[in-house]
């Protein structure tokens, strides 16, 4: 009996889910559809030949500015180049390959300094400085 009614709920809920669907389009109603928003979205032709006014208005202003030339392109690329010049460093290139070597050479050294403490008897003496150290 308790199958029964089971089975009978279920098929309730199938038969409202099923009815709550909509039916599909039919192939007219989605050319309707297609057609409606295209329409919709293209504009009137009287807004789309303003557009192509001001485009062509715009295109004329722009032709009418004079072109820089190359020596002006240069001029101006050493002008912007001028604020990138390191103010810690104003040698330029040839200086920061020169700090570069320096500062290379000494960091190479701080992995050389504590050599003793890398040995056993290093290790020693620097657990009985550490301890000394934390009885005072």
């Amino acid at each position: 009996m308790n199958k029964l009614i089971v089975a009978l709920i279920v098929g309730a809920f199938a038969s409202v889910a099923a009815a709550q669907t909509a039916a599909p389009l039919t192939t007219k109603e989605k050319q309707d559809a297609v057609k409606a928003a295209t329409q919709a979205g293209a504009g009137s032709s009287a807004s789309a030949q303003k557009t192509a006014v001001q485009a062509k208005e715009n295109t004329a202003v722009s032709k009418e500015t004079a072109k820089l030339s190359t020596a002006d392109k240069k001029a101006v690329l050493k002008a912007n180049d001028k604020g990138l010049v390191n103010p810690n460093n104003p040698t330029g290139v040839a200086g920061t390959a020169m700090m570069q070597k320096e500062t290379t050479a000494e960091s190479k050294m701080v992995g050389k300094q504590n050599t003793e403490i890398k040995t056993k008897a290093g290790q020693k003496q620097l657990e009985k400085q550490l301890e000394k150290a934390s009885t005072k």
